[in-house]
């Protein structure tokens, strides 16, 4: 007897434990146990197959779900078209973004804060605000947090629905004897036939060469919140064009980053689209380096 009891006793105490020890991790607790934000929730890698003289740069995004005026501005959700991208080493992303975060209007430094959604083009390697052009309604920012980096944003009303993100080639510019390219951001809406410029930034080169790999991804940034709070939707990456002709990915791999939440599935379509359904918990990841095609 004293010996059952003493067992008895044993599993009490440790249920006691789990409850009230701290640092034993909970469902509450879970984002703590993640790496710190941003959350990269998948990154797909593109083979364009060959590197190409750069004129202009299209891909179409297509969002449905649970995403409207509603959503909570503590989830901070990124939906990046062009991830990652290079014009001779210097490296670009850009896409849209539920809150755009603090930046300033190009001719002062007040910065703006709770700008909302709105659709942003950022470059590595640059810090001079020489090197950006905004939009009439757009702001900017020049950083070191990242690395140093400029980036052009602009406010701009976007949920579900269908997009297209373009860099387009503008003019060229010599500064202290070197050749310079500006290279503008246009969203198109689809559902209201708007073509936003978002802004411009300057590369170095008279003639850019676009790199055969690129990225996109779906990003969680800001203050961690707990998972199941990511909305359920899909997004969907297709009909690229570089140059205006249609460009058919050679392949193309999900990446699964560790130390995430896996809230994110990546599939292929027959016509090399690519579709991410995020917002349900993924229990049976069997490969972080999954290639689609």
């Amino acid at each position: 007897m004293p010996m059952n009891r003493c067992r008895v006793m044993s599993i009490g105490t440790i249920a006691v434990m789990m409850l009230l020890l701290p640092g034993l991790p909970t469902r509450a607790e879970e984002p703590a146990a993640y790496k710190k934000m941003p959350w990269h929730l998948v990154d797909l890698w593109w083979d364009l197959g060959r590197d190409r003289d750069f004129v202009s740069y299209r891909i179409d995004f297509e969002i449905k779900g649970k995403l409207g005026d509603d959503l909570d501005p503590a989830i901070k959700l990124y939906i990046a078209p062009i991830g990652i991208a290079n014009f001779d080493g210097q490296k670009f992303y850009g896409g849209v973004q539920t809150q755009l975060g603090r930046a300033h209007k190009r001719g002062d430094r007040q910065w703006r804060h709770g700008l909302g959604r709105g659709a942003i083009f950022s470059r590595w390697g640059e810090r001079s605000l020489d090197a950006v052009r905004t939009a009439d309604e757009g702001v900017c920012e020049s950083g070191g947090y990242e690395g140093d980096f400029i980036s052009v944003r602009r406010p701009l009303r976007w949920g579900p629905g269908k997009y297209t993100y373009e860099l387009l080639r503008m003019d060229t510019e010599q500064v202290d004897g070197k050749d310079y390219t500006w290279v503008g951001c246009f969203v198109h809406d689809h559902q209201t036939d708007d073509h936003a410029f978002i802004g411009a930034l300057r590369f170095e080169g008279d003639d850019l060469e676009l790199d055969d790999k690129t990225a996109s991804f779906v990003e969680l940034y800001g203050a961690a919140i707990d998972p199941d709070r990511i909305p359920v939707l899909t997004v969907t990456f297709s009909n690229m064009r570089i140059n205006g002709e249609a460009v058919e990915p050679r392949d193309c791999r999900a990446v699964y980053p560790k130390g995430v939440p896996d809230y994110a599935k990546a599939t292929a379509g027959a016509d090399k689209s690519v579709t991410i359904e995020v917002g349900r918990r993924i229990d049976d990841r069997k490969r972080r380096d999954d290639k689609l095609f």
